[in-house]
């Protein structure tokens, strides 16, 4: 499953003079940071050419942490390529969510 199939994003951006745009050109700038909004939405910061765009996601509580970690390891890459990327949720049989690296936690762990 892709990144951009489990979460939705807020679809419009603040953009380098300040101003809020929903058609922001956002796809090919780089990941360079991320700020926790709650329990259930990600703030994304892009670096574009002409300045750095801030934005949103949300994702559903049950794989929040999955997809905040899996944000921070594709972090400096393409936003195009980091929503493009699959992402495997499903639980395994110790109701853990898998992950790449074959780690999971286990589901309602609270931090």
């Amino acid at each position: 499953m892709k990144l951009k199939d489990i979460t939705e994003s807020s679809g419009r951006w603040s953009t380098p003079s300040g101003s809020l745009e929903a058609n922001a050109p956002v796809a090919d700038g780089g990941l360079v940071d991320l700020s926790l909004w709650g329990t259930s939405i990600i703030g994304l910061a892009v670096q574009c050419p002409d300045g750095k765009y801030f934005g949103s996601i949300r994702a559903p509580s049950n794989v929040y942490d999955h997809v905040l970690e899996f944000l921070k390891r594709n972090q400096g890459r393409k936003l195009r390529e980091v929503m493009d990327a699959e992402i495997d949720i499903s639980e395994n049989e110790n109701g853990r969510f898998r992950t790449p690296q074959g780690k999971g936690r286990r589901r309602n762990q609270n931090h």
